[in-house]
This record gives structure tokens, C-alpha cells and sequence, in this order.
């Protein structure tokens, strides 16, 4: 993590273990679209910003309730006073992140092996809860498409020609690691996949991995389709 990626007018990308999406609006206020693992990966962000664009976050588009994708949202909150913008029911993970480890470990007290940063982020507040369908935020014009499944709630933003389509694909070199990719509901995900196809986008930007045109996600969908079927 260490630049800006332009991908249309005023939309960039911060690169990194977490894709970081940013949008600007006609006056130079910036919205984030997720913020990465901890407090490292939020100040690097912040920094990124603040050196290559001069703006102020405003607020925080949270796509879903993992600790990787909202690690960063206390540290960006406490500097900048964002609002976070959350999904519905991850809502209360980001509020209560314990639930996240809890809910791996059968609803009980989770061993210290489940709580690393990895599952166990700091607390966020959320500020407004997301439904699907067309928001503003700070003039902002996005579409909140539900792509539930790897998360209850999971939803993808598309600003403009941008779809900002979280983890409903992850990138092959993740899939042949792990080769069984977490979800929530395998149902849910196979449906998310399919409406994440019919999302109407120039350019992908999946949570992980390298930036998408329309065709390299039609591809990487049909992977991680194949994928899900072995859950």
C-alpha cells in the first residue's frame, strides 16, 4: 500500500492486501470504500490521501463485516470524524466484532488462536445502516447491490462505471491456498455471483486481487463458482 490507482473520474483504488476504494466529490471530500486490516493499513491510507489528493474523508462505505475489510475504521473514525456506512445485519459485527471469532467457534467464547486481527478487529461505530438499492453519501451518487453469501449482509457499491464488488470473487492464487473459500451461505453466494454478472460496470474492484474489466470478472465469477461448489 503506498499510492493511488486512478480508475475513472475522481474513483481510485489504494492497493493492498485490502483493496482500498476512494471516491471524491466536486469538492474535494473523500469517501472510502472499506478500510483495510488495522490501524497501519488506515493510516497508510490516510496518508496516501492526504499527500496525493489534499481531501478530507468524510466517510466510510463498509462492505462487509470481516475484520480485514473494517480494521481500519476506528483509527479512521478517531482521526477524521468519518461516518461509517454499514450493511444490515454485519452492522452488529463491526459494532461487536467478537461475534465474527464467536460465530467460527460454534457461538462460544473464542480461543486466543481466533483472535487475531485477522477476525477480531477493533470496534466501529456505524453510523447509517445500508439497504440495497440508490444512496448518496457527501453528493456522492452509489448503487448498493447485495451480494450476500460470504457474509450475511455483504453488499458491492457501484459509483459511476465502478463496481466496488467486495469478496464475492477472490483471486485464484487465494482459492488454490485455501481451496475452500468461506461462506455464510452457499446459496446466497451462488445468487450473489450471478448478480454480480449482470452488474452493469466498466471497471471491478474485487477486495482482493488485481483491478477488473467486465470480462476478468466474468472469468474470475466462473472460478469462484466452480470453487463454491466444492463447500
Amino acid at each position: 500500500m503506498g499510492t493511488l490507482i486512478p480508475i475513472a473520474d475522481r474513483a481510485w483504488v489504494i492497493p493492498g492486501g485490502v483493496n482500498i476504494g476512494v471516491l471524491a466529490n466536486d469538492v474535494g471530500q473523500i469517501v472510502l470504500v472499506d478500510t483495510g486490516l488495522n490501524e497501519s493499513s488506515a493510516k497508510k491510507a490516510l496518508k496516501v490521501i492526504r499527500e496525493e489528493l489534499g481531501g478530507d474523508v468524510v466517510a466510510v462505505l463498509t462492505t462487509h463485516a470481516h475484520a480485514d475489510h473494517f480494521g481500519g475504521n476506528a483509527t479512521i473514525v478517531k482521526r477524521t470524524g468519518a461516518a461509517v456506512h454499514a450493511p444490515r445485519f454485519d452492522d452488529a459485527f463491526l459494532r461487536y466484532p467478537l461475534l465474527q471469532p464467536a460465530s467460527l467457534f460454534g457461538g462460544a467464547d473464542p480461543l486466543d488462536t481466533l483472535r487475531g486481527n485477522f477476525l477480531l478487529a477493533d470496534p466501529s461505530p456505524v453510523d447509517v445502516v445500508v439497504e440495497p438499492g440508490a444512496h448518496e453519501i457527501a453528493g456522492i451518487g452509489v448503487e448498493a447491490v447485495p451480494l450476500f453469501g460470504h457474509s450475511p449482509g455483504q453488499l458491492g457499491y457501484v459509483a459511476g462505471d465502478v463496481f466496488f464488488c467486495a469478496d464475492v470473487v477472490l483471486p485464484a492464487n487465494v482459492l488454490d491456498k485455501y481451496r475452500i473459500p468461506y461462506l455464510f451461505s452457499l446459496t446466497e453466494h451462488l445468487a450473489a455471483l450471478e448478480r454480480a454478472r449482470g452488474t452493469p460496470h466498466r471497471v471491478a474492484v474485487a477486495g482482493h486481487g488485481p483491478i477488473l474489466d467486465q470480462g476478468q470478472l466474468g472469468a474470475a465469477i466462473d472460478l469462484n463458482k466452480a470453487f463454491a461448489w466444492r463447500v
